[in-house]
């Protein structure tokens, strides 16, 4: 896990007319940010760069984390500003230096950067939440942190229910979402920290729940009410960026199990943040990136087949050949996405899926040429013991040529 956190794959991909994937930092918790990477390394909109920064709960010391920063956080303002956004999951915020947080403060007010940051003040452990708080860096985002941190804000085990704010004034980040199944979902408890929003922050959905406080946001939904409605989500413009805050951490609500739309929903706010068109139908897009999912699955199979059949002989430079033309193809469904033309985006990856499927049976196939002799040795094995048996059954059990009769004696007075 540590490995596939500090090394996560690259997909690169151009568009055209200077369409490319955004490059994304993510640092934070593990679980979470394996999470976050997992979901954005298959999306041709997104090039994620991922750097733990939590040792509470974690494998990692505080050193350790302190070194992979120093190793992969971009080392100048211009470097950063390759990024074009960034996504802050329950970081120890001391994990970066004074000079780093005050660039990633620059970066979004200064430079445009768009940003997310999760669990209103990172922690429910106030050793987190304070020094977040005091920080510069939280400066950058919607949540009032000094507010939250000055009263009782942990919120755990309450029932709550999710609200998309329908405010026609609203940008329509979160609002196409509304109707669809587990966007709205319900929880018998729930386990989460209070948000308040500061002065201009718009918040895009509400926990509904037996809070005794309420926050509307600048633009707040028809139906509000105080106590009881709470910012689950909220963005506002800072300087040139625009950020993002989250009540609550990756998990439970943003589990694709409960809420299938939970990426689509992540993406839509970086879309929003770096000034992209958000899709007008956004279950096509959904269906169109479980297909790259779909697509990279297979890839992946296929990949850890043909390197188990190495092992035993197998030649495996045809597939690999069949999979770089695939892959051909599916660069120009990345390219067709880029550009948001995401019906052609939609046809071209069905062809490279179709493909990628007749190639897996292919490799299957293969796999079972290699292993022939070893199916048969194990057929020869398992029959040649079967056979063993059977005759030691029916000669003891059967024809008895081991049994003598047992003769009557008598004891001798």
């Amino acid at each position: 896990m540590p490995l596939f956190i500090i090394f996560v794959l690259i997909f690169p991909a151009t568009g055209g007319q200077g369409a490319k994937p955004a490059k994304v930092l993510i640092a934070g918790l593990q679980t979470p940010i394996a999470l976050a990477s997992a979901w954005l390394e298959v999306d041709p909109l997104t090039d994620p760069r991922v750097i733990p920064a939590r040792s509470q709960d974690t494998e990692f010391s505080t050193e350790d984390l302190r070194r992979f920063v120093r190793l992969y956080f971009p080392r100048t303002y211009e470097l950063l500003l390759e990024y074009e956004y960034m996504i802050l999951a329950q970081i120890e915020v001391w994990i970066f230096s004074t000079e780093q947080q005050s660039l990633l403060h620059r970066s979004i007010q200064e430079g445009g950067l768009g940003g997310m940051q999760t669990r209103s003040v990172m922690s429910m452990h106030t050793g987190i939440s304070i020094p977040w708080a005091d920080s510069i860096l939280s400066e950058a985002f919607p949540n009032d942190a000094d507010a939250v941190v000055a009263i009782d804000y942990r919120f755990h085990g309450d029932p709550m229910r999710v609200v998309i704010n329908t405010n026609t004034e609203v940008p329509p980040v979160l609002k196409p979402y509304k109707d669809l199944p587990g966007v709205e979902y319900s929880f018998t408890g729930y386990g989460t920290n209070l948000a308040i929003p500061k002065i201009g922050a718009v918040v895009t959905s509400y926990s509904v729940g037996p809070y005794s406080v309420g926050y509307a946001g600048a633009l707040p939904d028809p139906d509000f009410k105080s106590p009881g409605w709470i910012p689950q989500t909220m963005f506002w413009e800072y300087g040139e960026g625009i950020t993002w805050t989250h009540q609550d951490m990756f998990g439970q609500y943003w589990n694709t199990q409960i809420n299938a739309y939970a990426p689509d929903m992540i993406l839509a706010e970086l879309m929003y943040s770096t000034g992209r068109d958000l899709p007008t139908d956004v279950i096509q897009v959904h269906r169109l990136r479980v297909k790259f999912t779909d697509y990279a699955s297979s890839q992946g199979f296929i990949f850890s087949l043909l390197d188990f059949i190495e092992k035993f002989g197998a030649n495996t430079v045809g597939i690999v050949d069949q999979i770089d033309e695939i892959s051909g193809v599916e660069d120009e469904a990345k390219t067709l996405y880029l550009e948001q033309a995401y019906q052609d985006s939609s046809l071209v990856i069905d062809q490279a899926l179709q493909e990628i499927e007749l190639l897996r049976e292919e490799a299957l196939r293969l796999k079972d040429r290699a292993l022939i002799w070893i199916y048969v040795v194990e057929w020869l094995s398992v029959t040649g013991v079967s056979m063993l048996c059977s005759f030691v059954l029916w000669s003891l059990m059967v024809k008895r040529k081991l049994y003598r009769t047992v003769s009557t004696t008598r004891m001798q007075l």
